[in-house]
C-alpha cells in the first residue's frame, strides 16, 4: 500500500493538469468508501489498530489532490464527510452485532471486509492509471 501511495505522490507531482478529473473524483469516493469501512472493521477488531494514522494517510493524499488542483476543496470536504458518516455508519453496524462484546463474532465478518479492501486496493490501482495516463498527454 505504500509503494502505491509513493507512486500516486510522483505522478501528482508530475501532472501539470489532470483531463480526468471527475473521473478520479468518482474513483476517490470509491476509494473514500472501502477504506472507511475497513479502518472501522479494523479499530474494532484489530489489535493496536491505529485508526487516526489510517485516517491521516488517507486524508494526506487526498490533501494533495486538493493541492494540485484535482480536485476541489469542496470535493475534498465531501469526502472527508463520506469517510467519517461511512465509518460511523459501519461502527454502528458492528455494534448491533455485537462485535463490541464478543470479539470471537470479528472473524465471522473477516471475509467480507478483507473484500473491500481488495477492492480499495483496486480502485487506488485504477486511479494511479488514470492519473499515469493523463500525465503522459
Amino acid at each position: 500500500m505504500i509503494i502505491r501511495i509513493m507512486m500516486l505522490l510522483i505522478l501528482l507531482f508530475s501532472v501539470d493538469k489532470l483531463y480526468a478529473g471527475d473521473e478520479v473524483f468518482e474513483m476517490f469516493k470509491d476509494f473514500i468508501q472501502f477504506s472507511s469501512s475497513v479502518d472501522a472493521y479494523s479499530q474494532m477488531c484489530v489489535k493496536g489498530f491505529n485508526s487516526e494514522k489510517a485516517e491521516s494517510d488517507i486524508f494526506n493524499l487526498v490533501a494533495l489532490l486538493n493541492q494540485t488542483s484535482i480536485i476541489t476543496q469542496t470535493d475534498f470536504n465531501e469526502l472527508k464527510d463520506k469517510y467519517y458518516r461511512i465509518s460511523q455508519s459501519t461502527l454502528t453496524q458492528l455494534r448491533q452485532l455485537g462485535l463490541h462484546r464478543n470479539k470471537n463474532l470479528c472473524k465471522k465478518y473477516l471475509k467480507i471486509f478483507e473484500r473491500f479492501d481488495v477492492k480499495k486496493n483496486k480502485t487506488l490501482s485504477e486511479i494511479i492509471e488514470v492519473i499515469d495516463e493523463n500525465a503522459t498527454r
